[in-house]
């Protein structure tokens, strides 16, 4: 069995003629609730064997604060260029590769991929605010074989409610 938590980074600051997208930082109040998200799954779901994040700015300062909080290793963070804004079925593809023995990952990214996916595996939700989450069980022996219709939904936590 699989579990996989889908993490929307922290709110961040609005673009900037002076700042690359990819480079913007969270906002106090998006630091703030990702160090609560984090410590909000450490009690309803454990430690993650993986941190797995896309490599924007605003996403691995989520990840860190989140590991903070969880005490997970911040230097075990693993990041992938390839999940800045991508669409649902890359996020899934890179799952799919995960390790075998990484049982429980949790995934920080964004939005439209973060909803969309969540739209993909069952729960209808028209957007996934910053800093909020969300947990999916597979029922499977290996990421390889990760679907959709293998998903079944645990919980949703919105930021708000910490």
């Amino acid at each position: 069995m699989k579990q996989l938590v889908i993490l929307r980074h922290g709110k961040a600051e609005q673009d900037t003629m002076a700042k690359d997208d990819y480079d913007r930082i969270l906002t106090d109040r998006g630091s703030k609730n990702a160090a609560d998200m984090g410590a909000f799954i450490l009690k309803k779901w454990g430690v993650p064997d993986l941190i797995l994040s896309s490599s924007a700015r605003r996403a691995h300062d989520t990840a860190i604060l989140a590991a903070q909080s969880l005490g997970y290793p911040q230097e075990e963070i693993r990041t992938d260029q390839n999940l800045y804004f991508a669409p649902s079925r890359w996020i899934l593809n890179v799952i799919s590769k995960l390790p075998d023995e990484v049982n429980r990952c949790l995934y920080v990214g964004h939005n439209p991929g973060v909803t969309d996916l969540i739209n993909d595996l069952g729960v209808r939700l028209d957007n996934l605010p910053t800093a909020s989450a969300t947990c999916f069980e597979f029922h499977i022996d290996s990421w390889g074989d990760i679907s959709t219709d293998r998903a079944a939904f645990l919980w949703l936590k919105l930021a708000k409610e910490l």
